[in-house]
């Protein structure tokens, strides 16, 4: 493992970690609709991600236009596969288990469904957003950041 990768790891864990706390907390405690409080969620991640890799993951490698239209496209791909087409699949199944149904009552018995929705979407989003980013996004920078840890 590269120093960018492990970079690229915390950088991403901590990220999610926040920003999925953040989307949890305004849905079930501030009221927030369960979708506005994801949006927040992935456009909040979504632009300390941008500045992680910036200027944490990768630092001195140049950023280009089309770098970060490849960033918005991969975003909202990955928002809409994941929260809209396969986390509603993800609650069904899930839900059929009445101990994962009770991980989901924090928010109340009427927030059940949303939260495991929210949840299941994030950590979709978290998979198909790693690959996304690593082989789309930011390819470049780690084949550039590679070559460099390969010099030393």
């Amino acid at each position: 493992m590269d120093r960018a990768f492990v970079l690229y790891l915390i950088v991403g864990v901590l990220n999610f970690i926040f920003c999925t706390a953040l989307m949890f907390f305004l849905f079930n405690v501030c009221g927030v609709s369960e979708h506005v409080a994801p949006l927040i969620n992935y456009g909040l991640g979504s632009l300390i991600w941008v500045l992680g890799c910036r200027y944490v993951v990768f630092p001195g490698v140049k950023s280009g236009l089309q770098q970060y239209v490849r960033f918005g496209v991969e975003v909202l791909i990955c928002y809409a596969v994941s929260y809209y087409l396969l986390a509603p699949y993800a609650v069904r199944f899930l839900l059929e288990s009445d101990r994962i149904y009770e991980w989901f009552t924090f928010g109340g018995g009427a927030k059940v469904e949303a939260n495991c929705e929210m949840a299941a979407g994030s950590l979709i989003y978290a998979l198909l957003n790693y690959f996304g980013q690593r082989y789309f996004v930011f390819t470049d920078r780690f084949q550039y950041q590679k070559k460099q840890y390969i010099k030393k």
